[in-house]
């Protein structure tokens, strides 16, 4: 045969009328199990392949989701969007990403793309801006994931996050166990981590007795750009014993900077864990963020949501574990 291959061309070849086919491909039990194989095996040979943006318009279902993350070259972005994928797929789902640049007019075209792809629900890891998504998203369910915006934008919105404290008190508790007593932060760009993070490094210090300290506690440009200057400056300048940095990003224009520092003794602490720190000859406790849990999570409440419009909005807060390399 020449040309697409029509449901109407199946059923000329099975001798049976097209509302059979339909059934059949469908699995339907209303279809005799040797007529049904007769026809899936007649549609195979065909090459035949249903439309499934008019089976999605029919039952008002595409079984695609959307998800929006703000930079795929962050190797946990890349983690996490591939164990929301995996978890997806053993939903029965298909996944759109987007990546947004940390860009908040790319995060609300994005979004507005994937509602035209007619998505059954989003997943945002949001850029933290005062983003309306209820007016963006309408009725389409949503949950964020690892970042949420400021109140009150995620209220009707599942939130699935690392505890960003908890972590940070343990990484940070973990450096001034080892000697540490001057203990500097590299804080990140985005708001909602930041925050959180910083809580949990002035809570370690509070605790072991230490006055938190303005003068120690920097912020990292988006682009990083800004890093090295701040490295040198605690390290040297303010005479730094310790230095916890917030993200993997960061944790990179660090590591590049301190061989020109000489500060064998540094006790440095970072909150994403990878796996290429074995290799490094400096000494690091890093805090591990269960990215396949956080992934795994996401879709079942979106999925729940999906089911379900009326689930009232949960918080979920998941443990990262520290570890010493």
């Amino acid at each position: 045969m020449t040309g697409k291959v029509t449901i109407k061309d199946v059923a000329k070849a099975a001798g049976v009328s097209e509302a059979t086919v339909s059934r059949a491909l469908s699995h339907s039990p209303r279809v005799k199990r040797d007529t049904s194989q007769k026809i899936q095996n007649i549609a195979s040979n065909l090459g035949y392949h249903p439309n499934d943006l008019a089976r999605s318009i029919r039952v008002q279902q595409t079984h695609t989701l959307g998800l929006i993350i703000p930079d795929i070259l962050n190797a946990f972005f890349t983690h996490l969007s591939r164990a929301i994928e995996d978890a997806a797929s053993r939903a029965g789902y298909d996944v759109i990403l987007v990546n947004t640049d940390e860009n908040l007019a790319k995060e609300a075209s994005g979004l507005n793309l994937l509602l035209e792809k007619q998505v059954d629900g989003v997943i945002i890891t949001s850029a933290g801006g005062p983003t309306d998504y209820a007016a963006i998203l309408g009725p389409t369910p949503a949950v964020f994931v690892d970042r949420m915006p400021p109140t009150p934008n995620h209220a009707p919105y599942d939130r699935v996050l690392v505890d960003n404290v908890q972590g940070t008190r343990a990484i940070v508790t973990q450096l001034i166990n080892q000697g540490a007593q001057r203990v500097g932060i590299i804080n990140s760009a985005v708001s909602f981590t930041a925050s959180e993070r910083l809580t949990g490094y002035q809570e370690a210090l509070t605790a072991a007795g230490i006055e938190p300290d303005a003068a120690i506690e920097a912020t990292a440009r988006t682009d990083n750009s800004n890093v090295q200057q701040m490295t040198r400056q605690l390290v040297v300048n303010q005479k730094c014993d310790g230095l916890f940095v917030a993200d993997n990003t960061i944790m990179q224009s660090v590591l590049r900077k301190l061989p020109d520092l000489d500060v064998p003794n540094l006790q440095l602490g970072g909150f994403d864990d990878q796996d290429w720190f074995d290799f490094l000859p400096q000494r690091i406790v890093t805090a591990r963020q269960p990215i396949a849990e956080l992934g795994q999570t996401a879709i079942d409440r979106l999925v729940a949501k999906i089911d379900d419009p009326d689930l009232l909005p949960e918080e979920i807060r998941l443990a990262a574990t520290t570890i010493s390399r």
